[in-house]
C-alpha cells in the first residue's frame, strides 16, 4: 500500500531518507546472499551504494533464474532512484509561503527548482517498491541459482 501524500515536504523528504536507508540495506542482504560467487568484504561494504549496485549486477549476470533481468533492470531503477535521494537530500529546500518550495542543489551551477510534495511521496513510493522487488527472487530464486557449495 502506497505513502498517502498529506502534503508535507519535511514529512515526504522524511520518507524518502528512511525508504532509501532500507532499500540500500537491501542491496547490502543482495550482496551477501551471492557470497557464495564473490565475497562482500567489509572494505566493499563501505563501498558506495553505485559501486554495490554494479557489483551485484555483474553477479546476477553471471546466473541464470526465472527474474535475472527483472532484478538487473531493479538494480538499475535503484541506482537511479538513488541518484534522485541524492539531488533532493543533499540539496536544501527552502519554504516560500504561499508559494512552490524551492530545492537549490549542493552542487555548483545547478539551477534551483520547484520540488512539491507530491515528487518526495512518488520517490519514497518507488523506494520501497523496488526495494521488494528486489527481496522477491531472493527468497527462492537466487538460492536455486546459486552454486553448490562443497
Amino acid at each position: 500500500m502506497p505513502l498517502k501524500n498529506d502534503g508535507d515536504v519535511v514529512r515526504g523528504l522524511g520518507f524518502v531518507a528512511l525508504y532509501a536507508a532500507y532499500l540500500e540495506e537491501q542491496i547490502d542482504n543482495l550482496l551477501f546472499r551471492l557470497e557464495p560467487i564473490e565475497p562482500f568484504p567489509e572494505i566493499e561494504q563501505r563501498w558506495p551504494t553505485s559501486r554495490k549496485i554494479e557489483k551485484a549486477k555483474r553477479l546476477v549476470t553471471g546466473l541464470q533464474f526465472d527474474y535475472r533481468d527483472d532484478l538487473l533492470a531493479d538494480l538499475e531503477t535503484s541506482r537511479q532512484l538513488l541518484q534522485w535521494r541524492n539531488e533532493v537530500i543533499h540539496g536544501r529546500i527552502y519554504a516560500n509561503f504561499n508559494r512552490t518550495d524551492t530545492l537549490r542543489s549542493g552542487r555548483r551551477n545547478t539551477p534551483d527548482r520547484v520540488v512539491k510534495p507530491d515528487e518526495l511521496y512518488d520517490l519514497a513510493n518507488a523506494l520501497i517498491k523496488v526495494q521488494a522487488a528486489i527481496l522477491r527472487p531472493m527468497i527462492f530464486q537466487l538460492s536455486q541459482a546459486m552454486p553448490s557449495i562443497p
